[in-house]
């Protein structure tokens, strides 16, 4: 009876840890691909829109991304939600089926107007979004091994976004998006069913269960805060970087949307290679020795760039500048993903998920890509843009490396 029992326990864990890699792969491949690539190609190719335009439109998306985001995780913990796992359920049910038909909408975009309406919408279900989804992994995923699962989602998403689609281009972006967006949505609404998703509620984690010894209520006070500074700025000098890399023709079509498949491949497994490697450095060590590696890889791939660009590049070793600029997005999305549900206290993860997420993740991400459309536009060479970018990655790890040394 008790080994059976304890097996059927083991089984309900494998579940949900399953469920949650599945549901939130599917959510980050979406924001990877059809929001920050696709919106940008149907902004910039389909309507013309010059680069101040399109980056006046990720601004938008990541203001009212930000908002919305904060406002759904304080009443996520206002109404009690945050340890509802089947309630959760329901809710994302119910986005992920209304952001299917916008996805489907974006065909019929027209005008720089229409652009501005479609991005509010899809920032408002976003936004809503982002604290219950975050939020699973407290629910789901055992305190030990958040950082594993974490790992998975990040390398997960990344392994798809590098092979799938294989042309960049809003028209293969819309149904590359609605599948995975249906997997979630099925998946979801399987759980939305009475007594299905309720199951999960006897292995609900309580949030808050901390990756180091310093204790709840410190690390809520000083590590949340050097949480979102130092996300903030992986994700700023990502996307900042990363943004105008792919705009360059040369750069883009001999690494990231190369016509040779092993090229896309090696770059997926990297991906999913370096969000094993992070998931298992969150776990043995604090989020900051994490931030502060991803951080240090950045600077080195950026000023490899730089010196691969005023080499007469692409060379070699663009490719291993790549490599590098792979891992280092994949460990810190894993700290992204792993970070909130464990320093939250108890009733607070929709809050904590939400100005974590919503100001390092969002505003970050969305702005940095805004600036960089604009730097394009000025016809800044992209070694002095990488140049700045690098600099820029120099002083969020000096500003790692004095944390370290303050506490740690």
């Amino acid at each position: 009876m008790c080994s059976s029992l304890a097996a059927s326990t083991r089984r309900d864990r494998a579940l949900a840890f399953t469920v949650y890699v599945v549901v939130l792969t599917a959510a980050y491949y979406y924001n990877l691909t059809f929001v920050q690539l696709g919106l940008t190609d149907l902004g910039l190719e389909q309507l013309g829109l010059s680069p101040e335009l399109v980056g006046v439109g990720m601004g938008v998306l990541a203001l009212v991304t930000l908002g919305t985001t904060v406002l759904s995780g304080y009443l996520m913990d206002r109404f009690g939600l945050g340890a509802a796992v089947q309630a959760k359920f329901r809710v994302l049910f119910g986005i992920v089926f209304l952001q299917l038909l916008v996805t489907y909408a974006v065909t019929g975009v027209a005008s720089f107007w229409q652009f501005l309406v479609w991005i509010c919408v899809c920032s408002l279900l976003l936004g809503t979004a982002i604290p219950f989804a975050f939020s699973l992994l407290g629910d789901l995923v055992a305190p030990a091994i958040r950082g594993y699962a974490a790992g998975a989602v990040a390398g997960g998403a990344f392994f798809l976004a590098a092979l799938f689609p294989f042309t960049w281009e809003i028209e293969q972006f819309v149904p590359s998006a609605i599948l995975v967006l249906t997997t979630a949505a099925l998946v979801l609404g399987t759980l939305s069913v009475p007594g299905l998703g309720r199951r999960f509620e006897s292995l609900s984690h309580t949030a808050g269960q901390p990756t180091s010894p310093d204790g709840p209520s410190e690390m809520a006070s000083t590590g949340a805060i050097v949480g979102v500074v130092l996300l903030f700025g992986t994700f700023f000098v990502d996307s900042l970087g990363f943004v105008r890399i792919v705009e360059d023709p040369d750069y883009v079509e001999a690494l990231w949307q190369s016509a040779d498949l092993d090229t896309r491949v090696l770059i997926a497994v990297t991906h999913v290679a370096g969000g094993m490697v992070a998931g298992l450095v969150y776990v043995k060590l604090r989020h900051v020795w994490l931030l502060a590696g991803s951080l240090a890889l950045f600077v080195t791939a950026q000023f490899l760039y730089v010196f691969d660009i005023l080499s007469g590049g692409p060379t070699a070793l663009a490719t291993a500048s790549s490599l590098v600029y792979v891992v280092a997005v994949s460990c810190y999305t894993t700290v992204a993903f792993a970070l909130w549900p464990d320093l939250a206290p108890p009733g607070l993860i929709g809050r904590y998920t939400g100005v974590g997420i919503g100001v390092s993740g969002w505003l970050a991400t969305f702005t940095s890509t805004a600036f960089a459309l604009v730097s394009e536009q000025a016809q800044v060479p992209l070694a002095l843009h990488l140049s700045v970018v690098g600099l820029t990655s120099v002083a969020f790890l000096v500003a790692a490396v004095l944390v370290l040394r303050a506490r740690w």
